[in-house]
């Protein structure tokens, strides 16, 4: 890679006007700003050229895993925590609360939104459902007619998109506009968008062309968003009481409400973060929304379950009939195995992943197997030698505080089916970079794994009790004893 003084040589050195050359000779600011400028930008762009070049397969920057997660249009969007509520009406008249009507939690003054409505009697009590989430309406006039034109969806701090909903102005009726990720099978003149992202991740609503997919955005045209925001994951085990944000009368004054303990109908999620985008960037890009080669619908699952979920692994009769043998009840099927983080969704989940695939290929529509997910823990054997300078015991519990820390039950990369293992060279990457003890000329050490094969229904993990580690300390740091 070229320093930023050895392109302003090599630009000097095609100057051909003389004039030009002497009033650079002679420090002229207007010229030299021009060229060292050029010769910035010309040692920026190598760098992030050479740095692109190490990285064809796994990327490595947060910069370029932003970039693949927006070409790729995987967007920030959170899911809403859905709780059942308890109500209780205190006072002599019933009370009735309609949809939509905001409550607030009383731990973190989160607004929650009934789903449905409820009349509750005098003395009396009654369950709803409650969703962590805010609706509001925001019109937008469109300034130019362009094709494709974007406009920005603009959110509360700290909330993130849930649900998008979008209406023209015509009347009678208002057309309400689908969204269709990448304008797959939109025809012309449909009424449809697309949501797309920046590096940014700023989300945009990109309307269509009239002579390809969609409608063309004119100017002047009024249309209506309706946005639903959400705070993402709620901590279910310290929601105890709530109470309404608005009284409207006396009677709502004598109403209690409280979240029932393990009344969790869809734990909430944060939009997924670098690490999470990481797995993601290094499926190939011709995986999206829709059915794909061989029925390989794991990126899309775990696309949209990964922050719900501990364990994923999708798999088809292809892999069912290597690993398991062939039946005619496979045929045409796939099979799903999954651990939710929250016990209580594990049903909702899978049904939830059904319904996705079933919409993504209608071949599989009720044609999903959930299989039982069985738990295997990864036996590693570590081997090495420590200089005298260190403590076994020490560098012992650091080894395992790391690997569990990294391939532990409920790890990033421990929740996808492994078939070969944990990797071995990046273990070995992890521990040299991490472990002061095997950073001296002296310490080494060597990696003895589990060559067991696993099936896809298998979850692969590190836990303190399979990790062996056998260190030994050398005796000396010279090679050589002093006799005296």
């Amino acid at each position: 890679m070229l320093t930023q003084a050895e392109f302003e040589t090599k630009l000097v050195a095609q100057l051909s006007d003389s004039d030009i050359l002497q009033r650079y000779n002679a420090g002229d600011p207007i010229v030299i700003q021009q060229i060292r400028s050029m010769a910035a930008y010309l040692s920026l762009m190598s760098r992030e050229i050479d740095i692109a070049t190490l990285e064809p397969f796994i990327k490595t920057r947060d910069r370029s895993i932003i970039a693949d997660a927006s070409n790729k249009n995987i967007l920030p969007t959170a899911t809403a925590c859905q709780h059942q509520m308890l109500i209780n009406n205190n006072g002599n008249n019933s009370v009735s609360l309609s949809q939509g009507r905001e409550i607030e939690d009383n731990s973190g003054g989160r607004p929650w939104r009934l789903l449905q409505s409820v009349t509750i009697a005098a003395g009396d009590s009654a369950t709803v459902i409650a969703e962590q989430s805010t609706y509001r309406e925001v019109s937008y006039t469109v300034p130019m007619t362009e094709v494709f034109h974007q406009a920005e969806i603009q959110l509360q701090d700290d909330m993130s998109l849930c649900v998008l909903s979008i209406f023209d102005d015509d009347t009678p009726t208002p057309n309400q506009y689908a969204l269709q990720p990448r304008w797959m099978n939109v025809d012309i003149d449909d009424y449809a968008v697309n949501i797309v992202t920046d590096s940014l991740r700023r989300l945009f609503v990109q309307f269509g062309d009239s002579e390809r997919a969609g409608r063309t955005a004119k100017i002047g045209e009024v249309f209506t968003f309706g946005i639903t925001e959400t705070y993402g994951y709620v901590d279910t085990s310290r929601l105890k009481d709530a109470s309404l944000v608005d009284i409207n009368n006396n009677a709502e004054q004598k109403l209690t409400i409280k979240f029932i303990s393990g009344g969790v109908i869809r734990a909430g999620s944060d939009p997924l973060n670098i690490n999470q985008l990481r797995v993601l960037s290094s499926y190939p890009s011709l995986y999206d929304e829709n059915a794909v080669y061989l029925g390989n619908f794991d990126y899309l699952v775990r696309k949209k379950f990964m922050s719900r979920c501990h364990f994923i692994s999708v798999w088809n009769e292809n892999l069912q009939d290597r690993y398991y043998g062939a039946t005619y009840q496979d045929i045409n099927h796939l099979h799903v195995a999954v651990v939710a983080q929250n016990q209580d969704e594990q049903s909702s989940i899978i049904a939830e992943i059904s319904q996705l695939i079933g919409h993504a290929d209608n071949l599989y529509q009720d044609r999903v197997i959930t299989e039982t997910v069985e738990e295997k823990k990864y036996a590693l054997t570590i081997s090495g030698q420590l200089a005298a300078v260190h403590d076994i015991d020490s560098v012992t519990a650091q080894i395992k505080a790391l690997l569990v820390e990294k391939y532990g039950r409920t790890t990033l990369s421990a929740s996808r089916w492994l078939v070969n293992g944990f990797n071995k060279q990046e273990i070995s990457t992890l521990l040299r970079n991490n472990i002061s003890a095997f950073q001296d000329r002296i310490s080494d050490f060597s990696l003895i794994a589990s060559s067991d094969s696993v099936l896809p229904h298998q979850w692969l993990y590190m836990s303190a009790e399979s990790i062996n580690i056998n260190l030994e300390r050398t005796a000396d740091s010279i090679g050589t004893s002093w006799i005296l």
